[in-house]
Formats: C-alpha cells, sequence, structure tokens
C-alpha cells in the first residue's frame, strides 16, 4: 500500500509540476504579448502626437508665407513709389535701361559725378 500510495504522489507531483511549468510559459507569452501591444500603442500614440504637430506647423508655415507674399509685395509698391517720387527717380530708370552717362545728365540736370555713381549701382544690381 505505502508503494501506491507513493507512486500516486509521484504521478500527481509530475502532474502538478508539468501544469505548473505549462501555466508559467503561458503567463510568460502572455506578458510578452501584453509588452508588445503597450509598446505598440504607445508608439501610436506618439505617431499621433507628431502627426498633430505637423498639421499645426504646416498651417503656421502657410501663414508665414502668406505673410512674406505680403510683405513682399508691399516692399515692391514702397520700392517703386520712393524711385517714382524722388528727383532721382527718372534717373535711376535712365541708368537701370542702359543709358550713357551723357543722356543721364541731360534729361535730368544732375551732374556727371552723379550719373557715373547711378551707372555704377545699376551695374553692382545686375551682379548681385
Amino acid at each position: 500500500m505505502n508503494v501506491l500510495v507513493i507512486l500516486i504522489s509521484t504521478i500527481l507531483f509530475a502532474a502538478s509540476l508539468s501544469i505548473w511549468m505549462w501555466t508559467r510559459k503561458r503567463l510568460d507569452a502572455f506578458e510578452q504579448q501584453i509588452k508588445k501591444q503597450h509598446t505598440s500603442s504607445h508608439v501610436n500614440s506618439e505617431i499621433t502626437a507628431l502627426n498633430a504637430g505637423s498639421i499645426g506647423m504646416g498651417g503656421r508655415f502657410i501663414v508665414l508665407e502668406k505673410e512674406l507674399h505680403a510683405l513682399s509685395t508691399r516692399m515692391d509698391e514702397l520700392h517703386a513709389q520712393i524711385q517714382s517720387n524722388t528727383p532721382y527717380g527718372h534717373a535711376i530708370s535712365l541708368a537701370q535701361r542702359g543709358s550713357s552717362p551723357e543722356e543721364i545728365v541731360e534729361l535730368c540736370n544732375i551732374s556727371h559725378n552723379e550719373a557715373e555713381l547711378l551707372l555704377m549701382m545699376h551695374k553692382r544690381n545686375q551682379a548681385a
């Protein structure tokens, strides 16, 4: 009878050990799955946050681009206004068209040195 009790106890112990090992293996697999899902969820939330940020930045860039275009247009208007309102406006436009210093002196009543200076400034603007 003692042998039967020992045999049954050994079988029960082996079965319990097998069940414990199987359960432990399943728990480890389950933990790994949860970690993967958590990491995936964390990555997804970070990607969502980055997308929202980039959309916001895109909107800001559009606004800045519009403002830059408006400023550029305003600068062109002011430049044209300054050239037309100054006594040298006509001389500058002649210099930009490539007129000679003598023509500029004759048409605008400025000195020869001033005409030369305007032509040098124009050539500098063309090189830049």
